[in-house]
């Protein structure tokens, strides 16, 4: 395999994602990051079966680090029971479990990973140009930093796709979410049950994310320009609504309130240029609505990670392929969240379907009569370029 140096743009969960899978087949690899230090901003992350195989294949378990979660039920805001669902059975059949963890410690964990010296802070990229033998990247400091292949992994807002790509910015879908990461005596805190609860104009989730936090939001309607609502005003939005979510918002303050609205990237058909690509929310941004965003990013570094193992093709013909078998599923999964979020409906609201659903969307999974899944990494994805 040839050794190749790697330059990644973004040290969110794409970017360290990508780095520990890369740095484990052998390449020379280096991340630079905006911010002065790690964003530990956000609240928690539910790694699905899909998002936790892939980061076991990266070199990163989280299995005993977060809280394994091992039911989701689902109420109307009148309390009645929709469904309930056994994770057990999710994690049985695809083979890997369902993870909740604070974005912070997941981030800090793959950063860990890392070797010394891989990780630069304080490197804002403004400019990118590819040439036959190599990619260079400015930073705003004045420095620079020239590879054989770009990574952006630097969101929603990627220089790296505005350089590459050009094209519009993500679109806002109408919903936004108003969430937190909180200590609490509630009892879901301390169980391994998501609790969420479905209204007609607004959906709320409580999930158990260990040693007594409690990640919480709010998903209502919301379009730029309108005010962002303080703690005070949720309480009144959602009297009436089941127990929990009112002892919740008794209980939390507006400095425990984060706000962001959801965003949706249209997938284009080609991530890059001869020696570079995107993945994550660079690329494909999507409403939260059937929780997959993070998954799908540590699925695209997955994935990548075994592109670029390879030893046949040139950078652009494994890059390609790369998207080209990615791009399918991704858009799948974009466009179902997407849907989800504009009909109002619950997040996963066929769960007894979600098995199959993940196994058909993911490449990291797949099932089999009900059994084994994780699929084989071994031979190599076949390179094909669109």
């Amino acid at each position: 395999m040839e050794t190749m140096r790697v330059l990644v743009i973004g040290a969110g969960v794409g970017g360290l994602a990508i780095a520990n899978g890369l740095l484990g087949k052998g390449h020379d690899v280096q991340v630079y990051e905006h911010h002065d230090a790690l964003r530990t901003s956000g609240a928690g992350i539910t790694v699905w079966s899909n998002g936790t195989a892939a980061l076991r294949e990266l070199g990163v378990d989280i299995t005993d680090r977060g809280h394994q979660l091992d039911s989701l039920r689902s109420l109307t805001e009148s309390g009645r029971l929709l469904w309930e669902a056994d994770l057990d059975e999710v994690t049985e059949r695809l083979g890997s479990p369902t993870v909740q963890i604070p974005r912070r410690e997941l981030i800090a964990e793959m950063a860990a990973a890392l070797p010394p010296g891989a990780l630069q802070f304080g490197r804002r990229c403004v400019s990118v140009s590819e040439h036959p033998d190599h990619v260079r990247v400015e930073f705003a400091d004045g420095s620079s930093a020239v590879g054989d292949v770009l990574i952006g992994a630097d969101g929603q807002r990627s220089v790296v796709r505005q350089q590459v790509l050009g094209g519009d910015p993500a679109k806002p879908t109408g919903w936004a979410s108003w969430q937190g990461l909180t200590r609490s005596d509630l009892p879901v805190a301390t169980g391994r049950q998501t609790l969420n609860i479905a209204g007609r104009n607004a959906h709320c989730g409580l999930i158990p994310t260990g040693d007594g936090l409690l990640h919480w939001w709010f998903d209502m309607p919301w379009k730029e320009g309108d005010r962002v609502h303080t703690v005070a005003e949720l309480r009144e939005m959602f009297r009436g609504w089941p127990g929990p979510v009112v002892a919740l918002l008794a209980s939390v303050t507006d400095d425990d309130l984060g706000f962001f609205p959801h965003i949706r990237h249209k997938v284009p058909h080609i991530w890059g240029g001869p020696r570079s690509t995107l993945l994550g929310d660079a690329v494909h941004a999507m409403p939260p609505a059937v929780a997959q965003a993070a998954n799908q990013t540590l699925e695209d570094a997955w994935l990548l990670t075994q592109y670029m193992a390879d030893a046949d093709g040139s950078p652009a013909e494994r890059l390609r392929a790369y998207e080209f078998e990615r791009r399918p599923r991704v858009l799948k999964v974009s466009r179902t969240a997407a849907l989800t979020s504009a009909q109002r409906r619950t997040p996963i609201q066929r769960i007894a379907r979600f098995p199959g659903w993940l196994a058909t969307h993911s490449q990291v999974v797949s099932l089999r009569s009900g059994s084994n899944v994780l699929r084989s990494l071994s031979p190599k994805p076949r390179l094909r370029v669109a």
